[in-house]
């Protein structure tokens, strides 16, 4: 399997464990990624874009963002889960962590570690006005 497929499955993953997955509980409410938070909408929001722009083979910095932007939004709702609005007086009232994050940030994960490499092997463009790039002075002809 080659990187590109490994990121479009990763991208693949983590979008469904969005839609699909339970990600937290509240006694008997047990909502998904995209009833729970904002967070992980725009972790769905990015995984979709990279999903796109990798099944197209297309701007790869943009997938490495994307993957990055949807695992830091995942990351920070497993640091912080979300208290669903309900006040409590200052309660402290657990929010128990469901497999639906830990997934969606394995994935998110997946999809990095197969784009970073792939950005190495990225054929550099030469910077305007180098001589590389045919735009700078002429060099002096020894």
């Amino acid at each position: 399997m080659s990187r590109r497929h490994l990121a479009i499955a990763a991208f693949a993953v983590l979008a469904l464990s969005v839609v699909l997955l339970p990600w937290y509980a509240l006694d008997d409410y047990v909502p998904n990624g995209w009833d729970a938070t904002w967070w992980a909408r725009i972790a769905l929001a990015a995984a979709l874009l990279g999903l796109a722009l990798a099944s197209a083979g297309r701007a790869l910095r943009a997938q490495l963002a994307l993957a990055a932007i949807a695992v830091a939004a995942v990351a920070f709702r497993l640091a912080d889960p979300p208290d669903f609005g309900f006040a409590f007086d200052g309660l402290d009232v657990p929010t128990a962590r469901r497999a639906g994050p830990w997934v969606a940030l394995a994935a998110g994960l997946l999809a990095l570690l197969a784009l970073a490499p792939e950005l190495r092997r990225e054929p550099s463009r030469p910077a305007p006005g180098s001589p590389r790039s045919g735009t700078g002075p002429a060099a002096p002809a020894s």
